[in-house]
């Protein structure tokens, strides 16, 4: 299998953690396919999308969102990074449902406050802001169920706190946030966390 990637996007980070917490590096290839915005991109050759991650199977099909890529390398891995008892499952997929969220808000606002300045939309990276920031909240009262072995949806978790660390600096997320901060730095030290967070 080929994982397409590129820099520090949390969206191509989610499956790359998920590859070396399931075990599965020694049938991965990692290519980095930075920088994406030419249409001579590997990635075309793949698919419309244009974009990472992409996962090129050992049966030539191409997958091309981060949850689908996810979800597929654990189930390769016989679903161990899932729970099977169905109220631990339920929680992992709600914890990454909010942690989803958290990373395309941080996305959305990061663009936009890039974006030249008579088009940015101030209205926008408010609204991104303040969704964040409830997702910040949200997590923090979700913490102390994270648990110390990691599942899909705390993994989503790590990727997306690392992006804000990155790109939102100024959200200060640990500020008043003890549980979520404690949780992160201890996850910060496993080897997958490591060796995929942003380099800034």
């Amino acid at each position: 299998m080929k994982l397409f990637h590129a820099g520090n996007s949390p969206y191509a980070r989610r499956p790359r953690i998920v590859a070396r917490e399931a075990g599965l590096m020694d049938r991965i290839e990692e290519i980095d396919a930075a920088p994406l915005g030419g249409s001579d991109n590997v990635v075309f050759k793949h698919g419309p999308g244009g974009k990472v991650p992409g996962l090129l199977t050992d049966n030539g099909a191409y997958l091309c969102e981060s949850l689908i890529i996810c979800r597929y390398l654990n189930d390769m891995a016989g679903g161990s990074l899932l729970p099977t008892e169905p109220k631990a499952r339920d929680e992992a997929l709600h914890v990454d449902g909010i942690a989803s969220l958290l990373m395309d808000s941080l996305f959305v606002r990061s663009h936009e406050i890039r974006r030249e300045e008579g088009e940015k939309s101030p209205g926008v990276i408010a609204t991104e802001a303040a969704r964040a920031a409830r997702a910040y909240d949200e997590l923090e009262s979700l913490a102390g169920g994270f648990g110390d072995e990691p599942n899909l949806g705390t993994i989503t978790v790590v990727a997306s706190l690392g992006y804000a660390d990155w790109r939102h600096p100024g959200d200060e997320w640990r500020k008043g946030r003890p549980l979520l901060t404690g949780w992160f730095e201890k996850m910060m030290q496993r080897p997958a966390m490591e060796e995929t967070k942003p380099i800034f």
